[in-house]
């Protein structure tokens, strides 16, 4: 039995007012999008902060998460202060709006024998959720570099309950990765969800499937990646991550009537 609502990620190159509109209407129970562009915490103004929380309360959305945008990622400390401002005004936005969920793409955590670029990661990543921590935000990790099995640990170690996962089913297929262990390795510290894959995406051809030559490259053993959300006892949100080719609503709707067959 599938617990969890169905969210909708936003794409950040279209009008955000419509698109909530549009997720309402397709039969989603909350949203997320990108803190860029007008919905950035240095253009989106007090009053664009207003209009956007009723724009939300008056189609019954919640706002799942904010996606904090990264041009590179947290493995060297060149700039490293302006980039964790940046990120600091992110969780304060997100906490104004509504959510106490932010994500992100920090790069993969470089190899032990890469001694400087993991002390800049650690460094980095700790940093975020302490800035985090302070905030009232909890900071996912988007996965898809690495495999449940090392991120899990890395962020054990790090001992912040501000940190957490998002799980990628579609970024993790197309690096080879099984969504599925991933999931079940990371356990608790998943905070967010994606229901996702990477069939037809050219991204994934060529890339063998981790759960063998039986799917296509990069199909979503669904079943059993929703029967491992179970087992972690996850009860946030599955948002659906449209293609940029595809019309939102319907690739929404699709997946949506995927899950029900569970």
């Amino acid at each position: 039995m599938i617990r969890s609502p169905l969210g909708l990620r936003l794409d950040p190159s279209r009008p955000i007012k419509e698109q909530i509109r549009l997720a309402a209407s397709a039969g989603a129970k909350g949203v997320v999008f990108d803190a860029a562009g007008d919905l950035g915490p240095d253009r989106l103004s007090e009053t664009g902060r207003r209009e956007l929380r009723q724009v939300l309360r008056s189609v019954e959305l919640d706002l799942v998460a904010v996606s904090l945008p990264t041009r590179r990622p947290f493995d060297s400390l060149e700039q490293l202060e302006d980039r964790l401002a940046r990120a600091d005004r992110a969780f304060a936005l997100a906490y104004e709006l509504g959510t106490r969920l932010v994500l992100a793409r920090v790069g993969g955590l470089p190899p032990e024998a890469d001694a400087a670029r993991r002390e800049a990661f650690t460094t980095a990543v700790r940093e975020l959720g302490l800035r985090a921590d302070h905030r009232g935000i909890r900071f996912a990790l988007e996965t898809g570099e690495e495999p449940g099995s090392v991120l899990g640990p890395f962020l054990g170690a790090m001992g912040l309950p501000s940190l957490a996962a998002s799980v990628d089913p579609s970024s993790l297929l197309r690096q080879g990765i099984d969504p599925v262990a991933a999931t079940r390795e990371l356990g608790a510290w998943v905070a967010h969800a994606y229901a996702n894959d990477a069939s037809g995406s050219s991204r994934s051809s060529g890339v063998s499937h981790p759960r063998g030559s039986g799917f296509p490259s990069g199909a979503l053993d669904w079943e059993e990646y929703l029967g491992a959300l179970e087992e972690i006892n996850y009860r946030g949100y599955l948002t659906v991550w449209p293609e940029p080719e595809r019309e939102a609503g319907a690739e929404f709707r699709a997946i949506a009537d995927r899950l029900r067959q569970f």
